[in-house]
């Protein structure tokens, strides 16, 4: 009983997502727009699973932030 209580506050024991991954900085995703999405959809596995905010490694969290903030400074150029 309490074996499965623990099972269901860890996620029944899924994988946690992704994370081993280089740093990269938002002009490398400006320079590599193609990286972006791949990049996003582990950001939304990150933040649909059941692992704690604060054990999402900082790298994650730094490319979360520099994969969006890059598609934001993208949607923002003017088309030519």
């Amino acid at each position: 009983m309490i074996s499965c209580a623990v099972l269901l506050l860890v996620g029944c024991g899924r994988p946690s997502p992704q994370a081993d991954m280089p740093a990269r900085t938002w002009q490398f995703y400006v320079a590599n727009a193609h990286e972006i999405e791949p990049m996003q959809k582990i950001c939304r596995e990150w933040a649909g699973s059941n692992a704690p905010s604060d054990t999402q490694p900082a790298v994650v969290t730094t490319n979360c932030r520099a994969a969006a903030f890059a598609k934001s400074q993208i949607a923002m150029k003017p088309k030519d």
